[in-house]
């Protein structure tokens, strides 16, 4: 049970049912702040991915070398907490729970 919680608090709209199919638990949720778009972000780690699309589901294309990069945009997907950001250049898709908003 407290596996299936934690993978509900992980993944927004996720609940636990029993085997009647009874909600049982619903993580207590926030409404998304969107950030404002476009802002710019800190990379400092030398091996992030980047991928085709937000999420760890998507393919990575080649790693993002360590630099300022402006986001366009920003959405939820699996693999990360914070979202995913689209770098303006195109490239793809980068985590934002690994860069730092300046």
């Amino acid at each position: 049970m407290e596996n299936a919680k934690k993978c509900a608090d992980a993944n927004p709209g996720y609940s636990v049912f029993d085997v009647k199919g009874v909600n049982i638990y619903t993580p207590k949720t926030t409404t998304p702040v969107t950030p404002d778009v476009p802002f710019l972000v800190r990379i400092t780690i030398t091996d992030l991915n980047i991928r085709k699309g937000p999420g760890t589901d998507y393919d990575r294309t080649q790693f993002i070398p360590v630099g300022v990069y402006t986001i366009v945009e920003v959405k939820s997907g699996k693999g990360s907490t914070a979202g995913w950001g689209r770098l303006k250049s195109g490239a793809g898709w980068i985590s934002l729970d690994f860069a730092t908003r300046i």
